[in-house]
């Protein structure tokens, strides 16, 4: 007699699933692609990069001189101001006037060249907070990926334990009903068989939860998510964990301060603080301008002869021309006191650059201690599916005793099935467990500089 536990082994459920591919499955790739492109918050992320690339086309702007034409056109009735005589006319008259004028900071204090500076550090740490917003969306999604498929695995196998336990219930009812068990162990089967019941219903909940997170990640409208597993395991099979697994915590650490886009844009935040403080020291010293203007005027009062009211005004095109004026300034000045807004502004900026300064402190401790834990992780890991490997062999030796005990009735039915749903379980977690470390050294690799997206 074969028993049906033999095959229906575990490993064999697994590998059908992962042979299992569908043309909408969702791959880690394909995940981590559509998540680039949908998450919500990355596209947050992006729009401060793009207000911090305004803010540097606006500093840049004010480095250049200004230019601008006005011009007026009014059609005057009763009393009103002729600008051409400069005199109260009680009468009816059309006037224009327009002009140009440009004028051009020469110095400034160098605020604006200091402006400049930091817009542009501010521009960097902008597009740095996004990569760093990248890496760790692709940390996420990854965890997630992995976590749905451990779960996904698990609800496989809960299944399948069930349905064996389902099957060894009407065997072991057959041999109470022939009198070669006792009632109390066909009892025990069947509360076995709803324990696992309820093992399935939870392991059903938990991929139930963990698809809906990473929908949410995904910004996709319904849970509902096919993994496609081949594809991602032989990635994490194809991931080497001899280089991880031998670089020291303190390697990892200076590889990953190297890498870090949040610590660098921490940093460039740290130049822009001190650039503004420069800028905002210039409002100290004294500043010097130039300016030009041209203007021009017509005047319906304007007449070709002034001593006869009945001739006609100057034509329009001859006013502009003998009306022009053209005006150039400079135009020095020295600051005294304006309220202490200088001094003010200047302890703002002053202590905006510690909070930058304090903020580089906090990002480094906050990364060494991320790093050492995702060290500390991927040893765990290898200790675990090293030891999940010996406890494999260690219930295969215990199966194949039971086994033969009980292919000559020198053991129970519980006996046999309770071996039997222990290297059930512990060949499937020992599967999970030899891709959670892979998974672990891969996030090692991360920190290395080494993306999910390559």
């Amino acid at each position: 007699m074969i028993y049906v536990g033999r095959l229906l082994s575990p490993l064999f459920f697994i590998g059908f699933a992962l042979s299992v591919h569908s043309q909408d499955a969702w791959t880690l790739h394909r995940c981590l692609e559509h998540a680039r492109e949908n998450n919500i918050s990355l596209k947050q992320v992006q729009l401060r990069v793009d207000e911090a690339r305004a803010g540097f086309q606006q500093a840049w702007a004010q480095m250049l001189p200004t230019a601008n034409i006005n011009s007026d056109f009014s059609e005057n009735y009763g009393l009103s101001f002729d600008p051409n005589s400069l005199t109260l006319q009680n009468d009816n008259y059309t006037t224009f006037f327009t002009g140009a004028s440009a004028n051009m900071l020469v110095f400034g204090g160098l605020q604006r060249y200091y402006n400049l500076r930091s817009a542009i550090n501010t521009k960097e740490a902008a597009r740095l907070d996004f990569q760093q917003a990248l890496d760790d969306m692709y940390l996420n999604v990854a965890d997630l990926f992995l976590q749905t498929l451990f779960a996904q695995e698990r609800a496989q196998i809960a299944e399948k334990q069930e349905q064996l336990l389902r099957i060894q219930c009407d065997r072991t009812k057959l041999l109470y009903e022939s009198g070669a068990l006792n009632k109390g162990e066909w009892l025990l089967i069947e509360a076995q068989r709803s324990t696992q019941e309820i093992q399935l219903v939870r392991a059903n909940n938990a991929l139930t939860l963990t698809k809906l997170a990473l929908s949410q990640a995904l910004n996709l409208p319904t849970p509902e998510i096919e993994l496609d597993t081949a594809e991602t395991l032989r990635m994490l099979r194809s991931v080497s964990s001899e280089s991880a697994a031998n670089i020291s915590p303190d390697q990892l650490f200076q590889s990953a301060q190297e890498q870090r886009p949040g610590l660098k844009a921490a940093e460039a935040r740290v130049a822009a603080g001190r650039q503004s403080l420069w800028a905002t020291r210039g409002s100290y010293l004294p500043s010097l301008s130039a300016g030009a203007r041209i203007n021009t005027v017509y005047s319906g009062l304007r007449k070709q002869n002034p001593f006869d009211p009945t001739s006609p005004p100057i034509p329009f095109l001859d006013q502009v021309r003998l009306n022009n004026s053209q005006t150039l300034n400079l135009n020095l000045m020295i600051p005294l006191f304006n309220g202490l807004g200088a001094r003010t502004a200047v302890q703002r900026a002053r202590l905006s650059l510690i909070g930058a300064e304090l903020s580089v402190t906090q990002e480094r401790q906050t990364l060494r201690n991320t790093v050492y834990r995702a060290w500390a992780d991927a040893q765990a890991a290898e200790k675990s599916r090293e030891a999940n490997r010996k406890n494999v062999e260690a219930l295969r030796l215990s199966f194949s005793y039971v086994q033969s005990r009980f292919e000559v009735q020198a053991s129970n039915a519980f006996e046999m099935n309770d071996a039997t749903t222990k290297l059930f379980n512990a060949e499937a977690e020992f599967v999970i467990a030899q891709f959670d470390a892979l998974f672990k050294h891969l996030v090692l690799k991360f920190y290395q500089g080494q993306r999910f997206a390559k």
